[in-house]
C-alpha cells in the first residue's frame, strides 16, 4: 500500500513537471522572448510640475565582450541613473551589445539585454533605443532585437514601419500637465555600414527622410504649429564633420574623425526644411563628445557608456549625456555626467578652423586619419578582437555569410 501510495506522489509529480514544461513550451512558441511580468506602466512622456523634462542618454554600452566588462557597464549605468534621480526616460543610441562578441547560442542577445536594462527597471525608469551598427551581428535581427525589447513594461521602444529601411524609426510626443504637446522625440535607425552601397557607414536613408518629413507635416497640421523636436540616432550626419572644422564647439574629437554616413542623404536638410528639430544627438565615435550649433540644429555626441569595444579614451570617465528639456519658453541644458556621479566643470572650447581638419567621414573612399591610418578605430577594434577569439571569428563569418544569402 505504501508503496503505491509512493509511485502515486511521484506520478502526480512528474505530471506536474511536464505540464509546465509544456506550458513553458508552448509559451515559447507564442512569444518566443521573456521579460518581466507586464504591470501598468505610464507610458505618456510628461513634463513635470516645474515644466522640465530630463532625458539620460547612454551610448555605445557595448554588453557581451565579458562578463567583467558587463560588470563595469552596468556600474556605469547605475552610478549615473544614482545621480539623475529626477529623470523621465533613458535613450539608448546605439551599439547597445557587441554582436560579434555572439558565441553562437540562442538566447545570448536575450541575456545580454536582461542585464543592459536591469539598472532602469532597478530605478523604475522607461527606456527608448534606436538600432546601432553592432546590435544585429548576433542571434537577432533588427526587428527581433526591438520585439525583445517590447516584451519589457518600462520600454517605449517601437517598431517602425516596415516599408522603408531600419526598424527603430519611430517618435514619441512630451506633454505638459493639460496634455497638450510640447516637444516631440524623433527615433532613427541608421543602418550599418555601405549607405547605398557606398563604402563606409550606415545613415538614413532617402526612403526614412521622407517618412520624417511625412510624419513631421501630419504633426503640424495636427497641432497647428511647429513643435520643437530633438533627434537620436548612432551614427553622426556629415555635418559634425563640417560643425567641427568651422564652428566653435564644446568638448573633444580624439577618435580616428567622424565616422558619418559613407552618403549625405540630406537628413540635416530635412531638418531645416521641416523646421521641427532643433537638436539632434549620437554615439558611434567613443572618443568623441563634442557638441555645437550649426546653423541653428544642435548636433551633440553623448558620452561612452559602457566598457566594452574601444575607448573612451585615458583620463575620461564613463558616463551619459543628459538633457534637461524646459517647455515655455522651450530650452534645452545640456551636460556629461559620470559613473561616479559627478559632472563635467567646463568642457574644451574647440574654436573654428582657418582650414578643415576633416573632410571625408571615416572608412569612406580617400579617408586618411591623423596616424596615416585609413581605417577607423571601430573597425580596427572589431577586427582585432576577433582575431584574437578564432572561434567567435569563425561564428561571426558563418552567420554572415547565411545573412548575405538570405537577403
Amino acid at each position: 500500500m505504501a508503496s503505491l501510495k509512493y509511485i502515486y506522489t511521484i506520478y502526480i509529480i512528474l505530471s506536474f513537471i511536464i505540464s509546465i514544461c509544456l506550458s513553458v513550451s508552448i509559451e515559447h512558441k507564442q512569444t518566443k522572448f521573456f521579460g518581466p511580468t507586464p504591470t501598468p506602466v505610464n507610458r505618456n512622456l510628461q513634463f513635470n510640475s516645474e515644466g522640465k523634462f530630463k532625458i539620460v542618454q547612454f551610448t555605445d554600452l557595448h554588453y557581451g565582450e565579458s562578463d567583467k566588462q558587463d560588470a563595469s557597464s552596468y556600474n556605469s549605468q547605475t552610478g549615473v541613473l544614482n545621480a539623475e534621480t529626477d529623470a523621465g526616460l533613458v535613450v539608448m543610441t546605439g551599439d547597445s551589445v557587441s554582436g560579434y562578441a555572439w558565441n553562437g547560442t540562442e538566447g545570448w542577445f536575450a541575456q545580454k539585454w536582461l542585464h543592459l536594462v536591469s539598472p532602469m527597471i532597478q530605478h523604475n525608469i522607461r527606456w527608448a533605443f534606436t538600432c546601432g551598427n553592432h546590435d544585429d551581428e548576433g542571434d537577432l535581427d533588427r526587428t527581433q532585437i526591438v520585439e525583445l525589447d517590447n516584451t519589457f513594461n518600462l520600454s517605449l521602444t517601437q517598431q517602425g514601419p516596415s516599408d522603408i529601411q531600419g526598424a527603430t524609426n519611430y517618435y514619441l510626443p512630451i506633454t505638459d500637465s493639460n496634455g497638450d504637446v510640447q516637444t516631440i522625440l524623433y527615433f532613427f535607425d541608421s543602418g550599418d555600414d555601405n549607405c547605398q552601397g557606398v563604402v563606409g557607414w550606415g545613415c538614413v536613408y532617402p526612403d526614412q527622410v521622407e517618412w520624417y518629413r511625412t510624419v513631421s507635416t501630419s504633426l503640424r497640421e495636427k497641432y497647428g504649429r511647429v513643435v520643437p523636436a530633438i533627434a537620436f540616432m548612432h551614427i553622426p550626419i556629415p555635418e559634425y564633420m563640417d560643425m567641427w572644422n568651422f564652428y566653435t564647439v564644446n568638448g573633444s574629437l580624439y577618435d580616428t574623425g567622424v565616422c558619418c554616413f559613407s552618403v549625405n542623404t540630406g537628413l540635416f536638410a530635412a531638418f531645416k526644411e521641416m523646421g521641427d528639430v532643433v537638436s539632434m544627438h549620437c554615439g558611434h565615435d567613443h572618443d568623441n563628445d563634442f557638441i555645437g550649433n550649426y546653423n541653428g540644429v544642435q548636433l551633440g555626441y553623448g558620452r561612452k557608456s559602457g566598457y566594452g569595444g574601444y575607448g573612451p579614451p585615458a583620463g575620461w570617465k564613463h558616463g551619459a549625456r543628459v538633457l534637461e528639456i524646459t517647455a515655455n519658453p522651450f530650452s534645452i541644458n545640456t551636460y556629461l555626467r559620470f559613473e561616479d556621479g559627478t559632472t563635467e566643470i567646463i568642457p574644451a572650447v574647440h574654436p573654428p578652423q582657418v582650414k578643415e581638419q576633416y573632410n571625408t567621414c571615416c572608412d569612406t573612399y580617400g579617408f586618411v586619419n591623423i596616424t596615416g591610418n585609413n581605417y577607423s578605430n571601430c573597425k580596427t577594434y572589431e577586427e582585432n578582437f576577433l582575431a584574437n577569439n578564432p572561434k567567435l571569428y569563425e561564428i561571426n563569418l558563418n552567420h554572415h555569410k547565411k545573412l548575405k544569402n538570405k537577403y
